[in-house]
């Protein structure tokens, strides 16, 4: 078919090409190819035309199609190449679908006028790799390939090579195929009415048959790169043969895939993944993976597993939009298949054996002629095959993948790109993010409110407008400091960072140690309360030290360099920007919020309960944990919450401070990326009502829920505390 589904072809078997409008059904041109005698079609009406074979000529065997080329075997032992192609123009705002044929060079590859059972072809640029199985059972490997020589001359290079010793040492021997008997031309009714479309399908049509008693090759498939040869045989193995090198090819690899003979071969889009289809109507596809035990490392592996048909599969046509294909079987139905999703979408049906198979350009239609001269087409509306809960939330087996796994990557470099929608890694970077943050800011902000509404001088409770201001600071602003300033220093000073902690509470030691000599006087000059602002010194020569002696803990601890040696002793990787950034930057953006409420919630404790625990000789700091903090902690739970909300719902830090990249790893020096960032970062991009598109509204989705069923759980939670401790 043409890509507006207005112009299909199809090629009879003496070597006729009828042109037909699947707007009326009706045979427009007609083209013979040159060598092959026979008849032309003959259009009988609107709705029926037959077309008579003339069998005393030579005719088509086989066909393999690569894009707009044909690469037709016949019963001489020739491969003719024919070209057809579509071109357009518009004649008062109509289009008008012209078809054009082209003949291309003849092969000759059997001397002896055998015939050939299969072919399949791959041309590029510069080379044409073709394999073909002919009746005498050898199989030959035939390609062309133009080089340049020292002087800057095109030279056509030839090689013609028989391979068949490379599948008859791996078991094979004998040929099977059998060949129907002719069918019957003629219309058929449904419901007495005439069916549309009708059109004769070749006579003397091979149909693959399982042989039970010997093995022998049945189907042949050439990749995209023409290095990969696939040949399917009828004991259920699969030969892999390399032919990268035309001239020394070798059989990379045999698998049993199937306990039924294979009767069709194809690729999903990209030429990657190979679809099997099986005497038995099985349907997998099958990939090559990594493997380290395998010679060549590399070892094809069943990927997906799709529907099974109750009758052989005889044809498989791929989608060239996605990774979409359809299947039929013998018993006359059709399987609309999608392999990442592993989905069957559609069951059509026919009125008798398919003979072949058709998908349309744009994967909105399917073509297919049984062997009652019957052409059906079917109209398909198909927008969003690869998304089922599965692709969302499970592991998934991706092309180029060793095992399934959860991937995010929307978009790809190439137009057989394979989306890979899995939400989880991006929930994960949500909760990871929101954890580092919650880690860093719940202690900080709840102890701040308890030395702040407790211990802290009036003259200084200005603090706390100050911490509040901190809220204000836009998020960009705090995510453009963590990004450009924050991480770079981090990574620069990280082994002072590590020290740090360990100076910083000697340090605080120490000043207690001076606090507790110092002379009564000497205190007399602070007022009660204040005290605390005695340690600033020393933590600020704390952070002097480890700064100075950074480097030589790195050196005499680390090896020289912190990287290498968390790679090395701890197999963690360092990225610049990481969890510890986001969790410094969006704690920075959380205590404000933890810290404010937190005060107001242990402020408004009331003053009998403290005044009755310090008479009853409790300690300010014994009063202020067993009193003050379960008193008011339905106000710190209620806190701690609309942090977490903050964290979950942030972007722009999310955004700014992280590497963006969707990998699921609680290590602290890995970047991530959150739904939130995520959704920020792929909806300028997103195709309008796409995949993509409705993915990124799901992800808004799924954090609205989390918000609202977090913060219902909370105020329920935050109930029962506050009922429980209000008859203290």
């Amino acid at each position: 078919m043409d890509d507006h589904q207005e112009v299909a072809f199809a090629v009879y078997n003496d070597g006729n090409i009828a042109f037909i409008s699947l707007l009326d059904g009706e045979v427009f041109k007609k083209y013979t190819i040159a060598g092959l005698s026979g008849s032309s079609p003959t259009h009988q009406d609107a709705t029926n035309f037959s077309h008579k074979t003339n069998m005393q000529g030579n005719s088509i065997t086989s066909v393999s199609k690569d894009r707009d080329r044909l690469a037709l075997g016949t019963s001489d032992g020739r491969i003719l190449t024919v070209l057809v192609n579509f071109s357009e123009s518009f004649d008062k705002g109509k289009r008008i679908v012209h078809p054009e044929v082209s003949e291309a060079e003849t092969v000759i590859v059997n001397n002896e006028g055998k015939g050939l059972n299969s072919v399949t072809s791959r041309r590029d640029e510069s080379a044409t790799v073709t394999a073909v199985h002919t009746e005498d059972g050898k199989l030959v490997l035939i390609s062309s390939a133009v080089e340049r020589t020292l002087f800057g001359e095109r030279e056509r290079k030839e090689i013609k090579k028989d391979i068949t010793d490379l599948v008859a040492q791996g078991g094979l021997n004998q040929i099977a195929s059998s060949v129907s008997p002719p069918l019957q031309g003629g219309d058929k009714e449904e419901g007495g009415k005439p069916v549309r479309g009708t059109m004769p399908v070749p006579h003397n049509s091979v149909h693959l048959t399982e042989q039970r008693n010997s093995t022998g090759i049945t189907s042949l498939a050439l990749d995209l790169f023409m290095e990969n040869l696939y040949v399917g045989t009828s004991s259920g193995e699969l030969f892999h043969i390399n032919v990268r090198d035309r001239g020394s090819p070798y059989l990379a690899e045999k698998v049993k895939v199937s306990d039924h003979a294979i009767t069709a071969l194809g690729f999903l889009l990209g030429d990657v993944s190979l679809v099997v289809g099986d005497h038995g109507g099985g349907v997998n596809v099958w990939m090559q993976v990594r493997d380290e035990v395998s010679p060549s490392g590399w070892t094809l592996k069943k990927v997906h597993t799709l529907t099974s048909h109750n009758a052989p599969v005889l044809a498989i046509a791929q989608s060239m939009r996605d990774k979409g294909f359809v299947t039929a079987a013998a018993d006359g139905i059709v399987h609309l298949n999608h392999a990442t999703s592993e989905q069957t979408l559609l069951h059509l049906k026919t009125k008798s054996i398919p003979a072949t198979l058709s998908f349309s350009p744009k994967a909105n239609g399917i073509l297919v002629a049984d062997s009652n001269n019957h052409l059906f087409r079917w109209m398909i509306s198909n927008p969003h095959p690869e998304i089922t809960l599965k692709t969302l939330f499970g592991p998934v087996w991706y092309e180029g993948y060793e095992k399934p796994e959860f991937i995010w990557q929307s978009t790809g470099g190439t137009d057989d790109f394979e989306p890979k929608l899995s939400l989880v890694p991006l929930i994960f970077g949500t909760i990871k993010g929101t954890v580092y943050a919650l880690i860093i800011a719940v202690p900080i902000g709840i102890f701040a409110a308890l030395y702040t509404s407790q211990f802290l001088h009036n003259s200084l409770k200005i603090i706390k407008p100050i911490i509040e201001i901190m809220a204000a600071l836009p998020s960009v602003i705090l995510g453009f400091l963590a990004g450009l300033w924050l991480a770079p220093l981090m990574e620069r000073i990280f082994p002072a960072i590590i020290i740090m902690p360990f100076f910083i509470t000697l340090s605080i030691v120490v000043a207690l140690f001076i606090w507790k000599i110092l002379p009564v006087f000497g205190k007399g000059w602070y007022r009660h309360g204040t005290e605390a602002l005695v340690l600033i010194p020393f933590i600020v020569g704390a952070v002097y030290v480890s700064l100075r002696h950074g480097g030589v803990f790195e050196s005499v601890f680390l090896g020289g360099d912190y990287r290498e040696w968390f790679s090395n002793t701890l197999g963690l990787g360092y990225d610049q920007r990481n969890a510890v950034v986001v969790g410094i930057a969006m704690g920075f953006a959380v205590i404000p919020l933890i810290f404010t409420i937190s005060e107001d919630a242990m402020s408004n404790v009331p003053n009998s309960l403290r005044s009755a625990s310090l008479a009853l000789g409790a300690t300010p700091w014994q009063t202020a944990v067993r009193v003050i903090l379960p008193t008011a902690s339905p106000g710190i739970f209620s806190a701690i919450m609309i942090g977490f909300g903050r964290a979950v719902g942030e972007t722009m830090i999310m955004l700014m401070a992280t590497g963006n990249t969707p990998i699921m790893d609680w290590n602290l020096f890995n970047g991530f990326r959150a739904l939130s960032a995520n959704i920020a970062v792929e909806i300028p991009e997103a195709p309008f009502g796409g995949t993509l598109y409705r993915v990124l509204f799901l992800a808004a989705l799924l954090l609205f829920v989390t918000t609202f069923i977090v913060n219902t759980l909370a105020e329920m939670v935050r109930q029962r505390m506050r009922l429980r401790y209000s008859k203290l």
